[in-house]
């Protein structure tokens, strides 16, 4: 008994405790089978101060603390950010969240707010941003915040609506839309979830239509290992037509994207604008390919491209991770034609001017600074779109833009039978912007070339007689500055060196250019016959868009060629002179230099007056004394030859006594 009774009172604080335990238990027990009704007004209290926005909770509750904590009630309304005013954050019917504790203590520390499911009839949502960074999901942001534009949202991992209107408002990305959801009712549906978004983008219409599976991971990154959605997704942004047929994880968290995707347009430039994608502008594109997101990247791979009358292949990865994003890859393909890249350099547009015919349209060059890129290019073939000039194959090169300094290097191609080297730079970080090139070609057969050199029609075989033949090199440096390609070539500097070995030309040509009537006439009897050119070279200096020749020559037995003056790129006028000195007797010439003039759009070639009234008065004057001696004023008996008409200037000079 002295044991017993000595023990009692020491039982007695664990009997309080039990009994207190099991009371508690009991109120847990009844609160989690009754919903825990009175809790609604502190819990609204309580949620107001973990979204800084107010929290009413309307009609029916229900709530659960323990298991799968989360809340039911009839009708909840979530205001705004003071600092923004829309008509609400949330209006939800039929509203059913679960979270997790310790999601909600990690947003009181700053991380965004994460709920594990939310469900609704129907939904009613404004998320707005404004420009200074408020937004109606946020508290109102200091000064010092506004630099960080980064869109928070909160973070809901599965989100399940029946209907709804979401309008989502950013001003800093220019983005104003407005969705509507809707659900399908009937069972087994594989795509039950149902969007159409219409607004704007980045200033581009938009007008979308998409399609989902169940249980859609909207604004929440899913497991590694979760199965993915299905998704379809067709409309337009601006003149930009898209369908996509796929599967995706999170539409908003920029988690795993993958599916067969189609684009149309009417440029890939105009396309690329409201995605900060400086792409050139083209003629109207189609193309057909897989596309794949993985966090920040993005990648493209098409064998179907159409731009213009180009076919195309492309392997692309765009990066949004980098500051500025990166694009990267390779483009290749059986064709470009080359007048589907006329619209990036403005030649798809008239100049301004109608006499002129350089194009004037400015460069987009601020769009260079939204991205950086690294491209591979390596096409079968680079057509000019004429029957005249042979295409190019083989063409390679490698394209960098790196803090808008547009590189075009490693430039190579395969040209009638010889090759193009070379690279450009266009820095448009610079102002003015400035261009530079180093081009070369080596080992060209002329005649296979410019097809517009063979006689008769263009088409003909490449070993049927030309004008001009023989095996073209040539080497150009150039720089220049401006907005345009009117702008660079007008204020170009730089040289030019052609070289023309083991050609031919035609004696037509050559008496023709001579003024020598009577080897014509019977060039035209007999047939034309080529000319070996002993040597033919042009050299010419480019001063600020003015290009001069110091040295331009053709030499065959029969006559030397020369050609001087020069032509302004920044007028676009020519004055050049071509003189004919004859090597043969000729019984009738009216031999006097050819004057090409006027402007690039309009040329003027006439022979020079004097010389032909120089001529025109011997004739008279003898024809006074004795008509039949009038004719003694047009024989030609030829001059002396040049031993070395086409030495380099240089090398002319330093044999000069």
């Amino acid at each position: 008994m002295t044991f017993i009774s000595r023990s009692l009172p020491r039982s007695k604080p664990l009997r309080i405790f039990s009994i207190t335990a099991a009371v508690l238990l009991g109120l847990v027990a009844l609160g989690e089978l009754a919903g825990w009704p009175f809790l609604r007004a502190p819990l609204a209290q309580q949620l107001s101060k973990l979204t800084d926005s107010s929290v009413s909770l309307q009609g029916d509750f229900r709530a659960q603390l323990l298991i799968q904590p989360g809340i039911a009630v009839d009708s909840v309304t979530m205001g705004s950010a003071s600092a923004v005013k829309v008509p609400h954050l949330l209006q939800a019917e039929g509203f059913v969240v679960r979270w997790r504790w310790g999601d909600l203590w990690r947003s009181r520390q700053g991380a965004p707010v994460r709920l594990k499911r939310v469900e609704a009839d129907q939904i009613d949502a404004h998320l707005v941003r404004l420009a200074n960074g408020n937004a109606s999901w946020a508290r109102a942001r200091s000064e010092s915040d506004v630099e960080d534009s980064a869109t928070v949202l909160p973070q809901i991992e599965t989100l399940v609506l029946n209907a709804g209107t979401i309008v989502y408002r950013d001003e800093p990305l220019n983005i104003d839309l407005q969705v509507r959801i809707t659900q399908s009712s009937e069972p087994d549906t594989p795509l039950p979830w149902r969007a159409t978004a219409s607004g704007r983008y980045q200033g581009a219409a938009v007008k979308l239509e998409a399609q989902a599976g169940p249980n859609l991971p909207l604004l929440m990154q899913t497991e590694d290992n979760s199965a993915l959605t299905p998704l379809r997704l067709s409309g337009g942004v601006g003149s930009t037509q898209l369908d996509f047929d796929g599967a995706t994880g999170a539409l908003w968290a920029g988690q795993v994207m993958r599916g067969t995707l189609t684009l149309r347009g009417a440029s890939l430039g105009t396309s690329g604008k409201p995605l900060g994608l400086a792409l050139p502008d083209t003629p109207a594109y189609r193309m057909r390919g897989r596309i794949a997101r993985e966090g920040k990247v993005w990648s493209l791979v098409t064998d179907d491209a159409t731009v213009g009358s180009s076919s195309l292949t492309a392997a692309m990865q765009y990066n949004t991770a980098t500051i500025p994003p990166t694009l990267a890859g390779r483009v290749g393909g059986r064709r470009l034609a080359i007048a589907d890249l006329a619209p990036a350099i403005g030649a798809d547009q008239p100049p301004r001017d109608a006499s002129r015919v350089l194009p004037d349209k400015t460069f987009d060059l601020p769009s260079l600074a939204q991205m950086n890129a690294n491209v591979r290019v390596d096409l079968a073939q680079l057509d000019f779109g004429t029957p005249s000039i042979a295409p190019m194959t083989d063409l390679k090169v490698h394209l960098t833009l790196v803090n808008s300094r547009l590189d075009l290097s490693g430039l190579s191609a395969r040209v009638a039978g010889g090759l193009l080297t070379g690279s450009t730079r266009l820095q448009a970080n610079q102002r003015p912007p400035q261009w530079e090139a180093a081009l070369r070609l080596a080992e060209v057969d002329l005649q296979r070339w410019i097809r517009a050199l063979n006689k008769g029609a263009a088409s003909l075989p490449d070993d049927s007689p030309a004008y001009l033949s023989g095996t073209l090199n040539a080497k150009l440096s150039l720089t220049g500055q401006g907005n345009s390609v009117a702008d660079i070539l007008g204020s170009g500097n730089g040289r030019l060196t052609l070289d023309l070995v083991n050609g031919e030309i035609s004696q037509l040509v050559t008496e023709a250019i001579g003024l020598d009537a009577a080897q014509a006439l019977g060039m035209l009897i007999a047939g034309d016959a080529p000319l070996r050119l002993n040597c033919a070279r042009a050299e010419a200096v480019i001063q600020d868009g003015v290009v001069k020749t110091r040295h331009a020559v053709l030499d065959n037995k029969d006559s030397t060629l020369y050609i001087q003056g020069g032509a302004s790129l920044k007028t676009e006028t020519l004055q050049l002179r071509v003189v004919a000195d004859p090597k043969d007797f000729s019984p009738f010439s009216l031999r006097t230099p050819l004057n090409v003039t006027g402007t690039l759009k309009q040329l003027q070639v006439r022979p020079e007056a004097s010389g032909l009234l120089a001529r025109a008065a011997g004739a008279l004057v003898l024809g006074a004394l004795a008509p039949p001696a009038a004719l003694l004023a047009f024989i030609d008996t030829g001059a002396k030859p040049n031993s070395e008409p086409c030495a380099p200037v240089k090398a002319r000079k330093a044999k000069t006594p």
